[in-house]
């Protein structure tokens, strides 16, 4: 039998020793590490380029910066290779088996060049065919490629059953242990994505590890870190439909150690699932004493989203007591629309629903037999999700507003599918794309053809197009790029060719702080995120500073809630647009020893 304990997003460190956490580092120990990091990157490239950042930083750490004893560190820890990998290629690399429609002409001229170095040795032939290629690459002019195949946009929205209902995406976000992965679990078994044969085989195997209370949880984590530890510890994005919608469902990492990984789950959704525990002095402990609840909705409205769902989960553990719901609503509602508490919600962007994320009740439907329940009156939490208009910039638009569009994906992951090729996932902000058209990716200033696609919500198949909203993966070929796509990363963006997105390292942003341990100075490191771009970043330059409209220049720190024009240096160039050309691009978040202190938006670049 299922019940409660402790459960997915449960978080319990067991070590007699220390641990590394960036955030706790002090500013000494922060600009050593990132002063020694590239140099480690750089030292283990030709021996492993798939060994992890966390893994480099941490050997530093334990190591006092000393790159040789880290190299030997890792080395003892990591087999030599030359792999890139990722958990989404698993995903997705059935979808690329079949051959690109050039790829025949492609594999032709291949066999052709093998035929022409006959008379060479295979080391004359390797130099000469790398000479050739460094020649075209000086030479080439890009130029725009035809899609593969002509079609009509606006046929294909209106008979597409893909596009006939409105795509809406929310992320669940809340305190570690507060039931998030059971909650989405649920839903997806009452919607009949999950079976009750898949479910009775996921109780098996949570019963055999001993922990018997997460096998809905282990529905959404399916790895094995993740099921041993009982916790979320990446951004997991399912899909779902309703009647009257389709779903793409994120659950994000509830522990502070992973923050990181939530915000980038934010970036991607239109709505906010704030999942809390009803259970008496749980919700005090998540809300109250240096919890995660009110971190993530903080970033939420930082981050754009502009519906916060309260789900009031195990409401069956406090017997479905209304003034138990109501205590927590009170609680809630003060917070997330007071000002001094920076989130500022209106009333209106809020709701809140008592449910139960094991049991089911007023999930997907409610339980009318429970009398104790019988004081609710409103909507299920799908229900609600329903009855939301569909978010701004994702109403299905005709096939001419689409195309004239400027293209812009923001990558969330990269991956090698093959090695001959590789494949980008992210989600597309504006325009359309199709397999055959020439692509800019920024800020390598890489250009490539899209070779086929899949979507989020296309079931893994190659499509024709993809269009703003949706999460798509993108095939390229490898022998496109001028580098290896180690030169692509998370953060990076996929546009169309001539764009008029800037790369650089320097930025102008206005930013409002918030509650802060100590003040920020010019020159003290941080950590800046621009939708799933991070970097380590320092304000090199207080422009002004605004205090009760009026403006004061020349000043060296900052200090909780003020509001301030800064100049910011990142370590590594980023693609970014000021947030009057675009929204989503030009919102940033500060971060410093594993708190949010600041976020605003970049006003020049």
């Amino acid at each position: 039998m299922v019940g409660y304990a402790q459960e997915e997003d449960d978080y319990d460190i067991a070590s007699d020793g220390e641990e590394f956490n960036e955030d706790t580092l002090d500013d000494d120990e922060y600009e050593q590490l990132y002063a020694q990091l590239p140099l480690l990157k750089k030292e283990l490239e030709s021996y492993n380029d798939d060994i992890q950042e966390i893994d480099m930083k941490e050997a530093l750490y334990f190591n006092y910066y000393k790159i040789n004893e880290a190299v030997e560190e890792l080395k003892d820890k990591y087999p030599k290779k030359k792999k890139v990998n990722s958990k989404t290629a698993k995903k997705i690399q059935a979808s690329f088996d079949e051959p690109s429609p050039d790829q025949k002409v492609l594999d032709a001229q291949s066999a052709a060049f093998e035929a022409n170095m006959g008379g060479l040795s295979i080391e004359e032939a390797k130099n000469q065919q790398e000479k050739k290629e460094k020649e075209v690459k000086k030479d080439v002019v890009i130029k725009q490629t035809k899609p593969f195949k002509k079609i009509d946009l606006d046929s294909k929205l209106k008979s597409s059953d893909n596009y006939q209902k409105p795509s809406k995406s929310f992320v669940v976000i809340g305190h570690v242990d507060a039931g998030k992965s059971t909650l989405l679990g649920r839903i997806l078994y009452d919607v009949g994505v999950v079976d009750a044969k898949q479910l009775n085989k996921l109780t098996r195997e949570a019963d055999k590890a001993g922990k018997g209370s997460f096998a809905l949880a282990w529905i959404m984590d399916q790895t094995t870190e993740e099921r041993s530890r009982g916790v979320t510890v990446d951004i997991c994005a399912t899909n779902f439909e309703t009647a009257k919608a389709k779903y793409t469902a994120i659950d994000a990492p509830g522990h502070k150690d992973f923050v990181p990984q939530m915000i980038s789950g934010v970036t991607q959704a239109n709505y906010a699932v704030v999942v809390i525990d009803s259970i008496n002095g749980e919700f005090e402990s998540g809300f109250n004493m240096d919890g995660q609840t009110k971190e993530h909705t903080l970033l939420a409205r930082y981050l754009g989203v502009e519906r916060i769902i309260v789900a009031v989960n195990k409401m069956d553990k406090e017997k479905w007591s209304q003034d138990r719901f109501k205590e927590i609503q009170h609680q809630m509602s003060e917070f997330l629309t007071n000002p001094e508490d920076d989130v500022a919600f209106k009333p209106e962007q809020i709701e809140f629903i008592p449910l139960s994320g094991l049991t089911g009740n007023n999930l997907v439907k409610r339980d009318q037999s429970i009398k104790e329940f019988s004081w609710y009156t409103g909507p299920t939490l799908i229900e609600y999700l329903d009855s939301l208009d569909i978010p701004k910039g994702q109403q299905i638009k005709s096939g001419e507003e689409f195309s004239k569009e400027e293209f812009k994906l923001t990558i969330n992951d990269v991956f090698e599918s093959s090695n001959s090729d590789f494949v980008v996932t992210g989600k597309i902000i504006s325009g359309v794309v199709q397999p055959g058209e020439t692509v800019n990716i920024l800020p390598s200033n890489e250009f490539a053809q899209v070779q086929s696609i899949t979507t989020s919500v296309s079931d893994q198949q190659n499509v024709d197009f993809a269009i703003q909203g949706e999460i798509a993966s993108l095939k390229f070929k490898s022998n496109q790029l001028k580098n290896t796509i180690t030169s692509i990363a998370t953060g990076d963006i996929i546009s169309g060719l001539n764009s008029p997105i800037k790369s650089t390292d320097t930025l102008t942003c206005e930013v409002k702080l918030f509650q802060m341990s100590k003040p920020l100075l010019v020159g003290t490191p941080f950590v800046l995120f621009r939708n799933t771009f991070q970097s380590s970043a320092r304000i090199t330059k207080i422009i002004e500073i605004v205090s009760d409209g009026k403006k004061k220049k020349k000043k060296m720190h900052l200090v909780s809630r003020q509001v301030a024009i800064i100049e910011i240096q990142c370590e590594r160039p980023l693609p970014v647009a000021t947030y009057e050309q675009n929204e989503i691009l030009g919102r940033v978040v500060l971060r410093r020893e594993g708190l949010t202190i600041g976020a605003g938006k970049i006003v020049e670049v």
